[in-house]
């Protein structure tokens, strides 16, 4: 009898641990500061900016006031002076970079409104354009300031990035950057 409890409860144990072991690889957890991340892939980048059926360039000037509040990759500002801003602090744009590398952000509110961090929003920007921002979401937090995310892996290339966020009043700030990867 005693032989059968025991057997059942480490028949229960185990399941237990395959249960925990599971779950702790479906979830990312928090990245080592050596870890990298890729942001996209080399055949992604090639797909994304090969030729294909164009789609429309129905880019309207308008805020996120009349929507649901969150900029898509099609967002554009309404070109108000008072909106919210996005500095690239890291790294130095304008030449040529070595990945992995880190990607530090910087919101500028403006004095009326706050940011609104999930509104964040950052596309890869070819023939295609795609939005890859839960790639760096799930890694990273980002804040009303900014974020900073380390070990960025970037294939070889060209490639052109849009970034967006928008404020309480619905506000919607841009920034596109050119990563050169050599």
């Amino acid at each position: 009898m005693i032989l059968k409890q025991e057997w059942g409860a480490g028949l229960v144990m185990s399941a237990a641990v395959a249960v925990a072991t599971a779950s702790m690889a479906a979830e990312p957890g928090p990245l080592s500061h050596d870890a990298a991340i890729e942001l996209f892939s080399a055949s992604e980048a090639a797909a994304w900016n090969s030729a294909q059926p164009k789609e429309p360039d129905d880019f309207k000037t308008h805020d996120l006031r009349d929507e649901s509040g969150v900029p898509t990759c099609r967002s554009m500002p309404n070109n108000d002076a008072d909106n919210p801003k996005i500095r690239i602090l890291a790294p130095v744009l304008g030449k040529t970079l070595t990945a992995p590398l880190d990607i530090d952000l910087q919101f500028v509110p403006t004095a009326s409104a706050p940011i609104r961090p999930d509104t964040f929003r950052v596309c890869y920007v070819g023939m295609t354009t795609m939005d890859i921002t839960k790639r760096i979401t799930d890694r990273v937090s980002v804040s009303e300031k900014g974020l900073h995310l380390a070990g960025a892996q970037l294939p070889h290339g060209h490639h052109r990035l849009l970034m967006l966020i928008a404020d309480e009043r619905g506000r919607l700030g841009r920034r596109e950057a050119v990563f050169d990867i050599e």
